[in-house]
């Protein structure tokens, strides 16, 4: 009798802590930073395709972010923003992710985003001027799904960045 109590009092104990465990894990969102004018996008979706596996920064020389561009496993999403200016492209190693996104908006405009990934590599684009961000995920253990945001004919104009857990997305 006393076995089967301990059995089922440690089945229940499993079962609340992984209850627990889930409702402390999951998705989460950072942002919009920036003033968010213009036409709004998303990659919503687009994630689906897989991890992100690189990205394209279009920015004015020593200024702000004219647009940006993700790839997910080896497709490229669809581009948004002005393709203009310095055009800069980073592919990331097998297992890497974006961890932690820093930055910078003034007036309209993202001046600056600085990528960080677990691997420790980080990226800077554009000007250190302006308001200054940083976007994480809520949970140890994520990383940088998608992002959405708003843009104009000359930049973006505001952006926002989606945290995923490795266990809910596609490798």
């Amino acid at each position: 009798m006393m076995l089967m109590w301990i059995f089922f009092l440690f089945t229940l104990l499993a079962t609340v802590t992984t209850e627990e465990d889930d409702q402390q894990r999951g998705s989460s969102f950072s942002g919009e930073y920036g003033n968010g004018g213009g036409t709004s996008f998303t990659l919503s979706g687009e994630h689906r395709k897989g991890r992100i596996t690189g990205f394209r920064i279009q920015e004015q020389c020593g200024g702000i972010i004219h647009g940006i561009q993700f790839q997910y496993g080896n497709i490229w999403g669809e581009f948004h923003g002005l393709k203009s200016g310095l055009h800069h492209e980073v592919l990331l190693t097998r297992n890497e992710n974006i961890t932690q996104v820093l930055g910078k908006w003034y007036s309209y405009y993202i001046q600056q985003l600085i990528f960080i990934t677990n691997h420790g590599r980080i990226f800077t684009f554009g000007q250190p001027a302006g308001y200054s961000f940083n976007a994480s995920p809520l949970y140890r253990g994520a990383f940088l799904s998608y992002i959405s945001g708003h843009h104009n004919h000359y930049g973006l104009t505001g952006i926002g960045f989606h945290w995923d857990e490795p266990r809910l997305t596609k490798a």
